[in-house]
């Protein structure tokens, strides 16, 4: 579960839940509310039904006697009770049921047949009034019906059931409310949307740009912007801070590595170029004093000396051929070519110690530079041949797919596995000789015709380079 979902969540929640306390609240109030409104309502309608029977025996003159009372009000009760909205009921003064607007002994009725004694007695009290809440529903309230001289004519009883009224009520509350409730969680669904996005956008954002990598892109052209001085504001601060620290540090050391690369290499230079320079010195001052001393063998000396030179004048041209290779950063140009041909030259130069080819009738073409990858296959060749005494050294090419694949194999001594991976790093040799930059020279050759170059060597028996190059398309 991201950060955004779970404060989004929880600001949700908490809305939630204040929507639901807020709700609850408004419940009891409206209860206790609904209760004394409900309480003064009947005494309202109690009030005028007590004004509507009152002015019915008035209009009778007092002819009205508790013989008479189902036939008086039989027809009325039920008007009388629809206009009010009660369930209203007469009984005599004993408390016997005389007529009711429910029906006597309906299943629905909430109407005794008879009136219990302390009830009548309450009734016809000098209190007058009785009532009784929570019975059947409702609230029952009887009074005494009396007559001008002030005798007890009948009671009368109501049966007041608020839960219908109350019902309506409610269901106008939540009608009004709901709207209200709806409005007002969206509103808040999209501000909690926008805040957990304004808190966790910045965060995404510094980790994705740690995540890129920004030191191995170079120097950052621009930071990372927050425009709010709080918590994370500070956060991305120290962030931009870091990441220039980092980045003076890096050049730092980028610098004081270029130096120690330069310098290791002016004394390798020094060191490599000197060793051709000490023969030719010496012999020229040998020829020297054999000249002076009219050396017979002069001649001969001469001709050492001139052979000396011109290997010497090779191993310097070798050695400034690797250092350009590696100088020029494999940057050539590719021209189309036959990789056929080019290996049989290179096995041609070395028929004679037994170099074998085996490559197809037809043409491979491929695009590269003709001269450096003649150098690179010599180069493996030659390294092939002097992996042992007598080795027997094998070029294979075959085409894999969109790939040229050359194969230089020899029988020699092989190469440990712990030097594998360093074969290809510059001033690492295998050999007593040289400088460790032939198969750097090659791999950088190989890597400028965009093609790759692995080995596979195992002791004693062997090794195996590997050569992938792009055929043309």
């Amino acid at each position: 579960m991201g950060l955004r979902f779970r404060i989004f969540l929880g600001m949700m929640a908490v809305v939630v839940c204040a929507l639901l306390a807020t709700g609850y609240v408004a419940y009891r109030y409206g209860v206790d509310a609904e209760a004394t409104y409900n309480a003064q309502r009947l005494l309202r309608k109690e009030a005028a039904l007590q004004r509507s029977l009152s002015y019915m025996l008035d209009r009778m003159g007092g002819s009205v006697s508790q013989d008479s009372l189902a036939i008086v009000f039989t027809d009325r009760i039920c008007e009388l009770a629809d206009v009010h909205s009660l369930t209203f009921s007469l009984y005599d003064g004993a408390g016997r049921l005389v007529t009711t607007s429910a029906g006597p002994g309906s299943p629905d009725s909430t109407v005794a047949l008879e009136l219990g004694r302390d009830v009548v007695r309450s009734a016809t009290s000098d209190q007058g009034r009785t009532e009784w809440a929570d019975v059947r529903g409702g609230t029952e309230v009887v009074w005494p019906l009396r007559m001008s001289n002030g005798q007890v004519l009948a009671l009368g009883h109501v049966h007041y059931d608020p839960r219908e009224a109350e019902e309506a009520d409610w269901r106008a509350f939540l009608a009004r409310l709901a709207p209200v409730y709806a409005m007002l969680f969206v509103l808040v669904g999209a501000l909690a949307f926008s805040l957990s996005n304004s808190i966790v956008g910045p965060l995404r954002r510094l980790s994705f740009d740690m995540q890129s990598d920004p030191l191995a892109r170079g120097r950052r052209s621009t930071s990372l912007e927050y425009r709010w001085r709080d918590e994370i504001g500070r956060l991305v601060t120290s962030y931009n801070e870091l990441l220039a620290q980092l980045e003076e540090s890096m050049n730092d050391r980028a610098s004081l590595e270029r130096e120690g690369a330069w310098r290791e290499m002016a004394q390798q230079v020094a060191h490599e170029i000197k060793n051709p320079l000490t023969p030719l010195k010496l012999g020229a001052q040998h020829l020297e004093r054999a000249w002076q001393d009219n050396a017979p063998d002069f001649d001969a000396r001469l001709q050492r000396y001139t052979q000396t030179t011109i290997q010497q004048i090779d191993a310097l041209s070798h050695i400034a051929e690797g250092f350009a290779m590696l100088a020029t950063d494999g940057k050539t140009v590719l021209v189309d070519m036959d990789l056929v041909t080019l290996l049989q030259d290179v096995v041609y130069l070395h028929e004679a110690q037994g170099v074998g080819l085996d490559a197809p009738a037809g043409e491979v073409r491929i695009q590269g530079d003709r001269t450096r990858l003649t150098r690179a296959f010599n180069n493996l060749v030659q390294n092939a041949l002097e992996s042992g005494s007598q080795v027997d050294v094998q070029v294979r090419l075959r085409a894999e797919g969109s790939e040229a694949v050359v194969d230089v194999i020899d029988n020699g001594q092989g190469i440990e596995h712990e030097r594998l991976e360093r074969i290809f790093e510059p001033k690492f040799t295998t050999k007593t000789h040289g400088l460790g930059l032939g198969l750097a020279m090659v791999r950088a050759i190989v890597q400028a015709a965009k093609g790759s170059i692995s080995v596979a060597s195992s002791h004693g028996k062997g090794t195996t380079f590997t050569v992938r190059l792009p055929l043309r398309p």
